[in-house]
């Protein structure tokens, strides 16, 4: 195992970009940036053993601080997903956030992703970042440290482990914000990738996307995949939750206990027979397909362009806008000077 860095790119503002790439014993490498502390490729074999990136990205930093290319990669603090109004109450405190989308918050205004993140330590097979937010920027409250550590293993799996430590009660949902094609084929869109997600119920919406406090049944409806099958099969169908032309862009409420450490998702690739399986702490997934990407003209590396229905992002996390629907949804306030900690990890494997 080895850890390399490099120089990435330059910012507008000639803010350097590094990059720190994390190889294990077979030659399968994760490369993780300092904007936005993102992961900008994961090379893992095939069934005959050919490494291929199987995540979106760029090949220079400029194009990931465009919120309209996805937040590829990065990662999203302080509350990932959506906040209704822009706006929750702490024990009887209003506190007001940017409006970057709508009327409504999403995730937490950008500034985590859109920022360059300090390196706190790196070992033979990780890399730790972290990022300090001072009270009431973007109107949280709280200084407010989150801390991320990924760990490439042998075995093809990264581990993000996230810890998060306020001096004032707030709140918190870190995620990542990888979009995924395991084909290895610049051609390829995510519809022929199979999923699975171990999930009865959703979050029901408005027509905003914005959650409603209610839940929904999958079974016998287009959401469902408790059962393995193609993403493409039902993404066009009417549905209540599903805003035509976009297709999934939903939160699953996983079938375990809110912080049972288990499988929440599996992603499959036939011809390459890559698959990826998804485990987390937390008691939600937002299944996410691209479909508000342009179909044409963006950017992208060279395992192909951004664009609509590329890539699936598995957004491990508390159901959106938790921190205004406690009272029916599972979430965790972050309580002065008590670590908050949750872990994922992105188990690739080959069938």
């Amino acid at each position: 195992m080895s850890v390399t860095k490099t120089f990435f790119g330059t910012m507008a503002d000639g803010t350097e970009v590094e990059l720190y790439t994390i190889t294990n014993k077979s030659g399968a490498s994760v490369s993780l940036q300092t904007l936005g502390g993102g992961i900008q490729a994961i090379n893992v074999p095939d069934r005959e053993g050919r490494l291929a990136d199987v995540v979106l990205g760029f090949d220079e930093p400029q194009p990931y601080i465009i919120g309209d290319l996805g937040f590829q990669g990065l990662l999203v603090g302080r509350v990932a997903n959506r906040i209704r109004d822009a706006k929750f109450t702490i024990d009887g405190i209003e506190y007001k956030l940017p409006s970057n989308q709508g009327t409504w918050t999403l995730h937490g205004g950008g500034r985590f992703s859109f920022t360059v993140w300090d390196v706190k330590e790196t070992t033979e097979n990780s890399v730790t970042f972290e990022k300090f937010s001072p009270d009431m920027e973007d109107g949280f409250p709280g200084n407010f440290t989150l801390t991320v550590k990924y760990t490439f293993t042998d075995e093809n799996t990264l581990r993000l482990d996230y810890t998060v430590l306020s001096d004032k009660k707030t709140v918190a949902n870190p995620t990542n914000h990888a979009y995924f094609n395991l084909s290895g084929n610049t051609a390829d869109t995510i519809d022929n990738h199979y999923l699975k997600i171990d999930a009865d119920f959703f979050t029901e919406t408005d027509d905003n996307q914005l959650p409603t406090g209610e839940l929904g049944k999958v079974k016998g409806t287009m959401m469902d995949f408790t059962e393995m099958h193609k993403i493409g099969d039902r993404i066009d169908e009417p549905f209540r939750a599903i805003i035509d032309g976009i297709g999934y862009d939903n939160n699953y409420c996983l079938n375990k206990a809110p912080r049972d450490f288990t499988e929440a998702a599996v992603l499959y690739e036939e011809n390459s027979g890559r698959q990826l399986s998804v485990y987390t702490d937390l008691p939600g997934i937002q299944v996410y397909c691209g479909g508000w990407l342009a179909k044409e003209g963006n950017p992208g590396k060279a395992n192909g362009a951004v664009t609509f229905r590329r890539g699936v992002a598995l957004e491990t996390q508390f159901y959106p806008d938790s921190v205004n629907l406690s009272d029916k949804f599972p979430f965790t306030y972050i309580q002065p000077n008590e670590e908050f900690k949750t872990t994922t990890e992105f188990r690739f494997t080959v069938k």
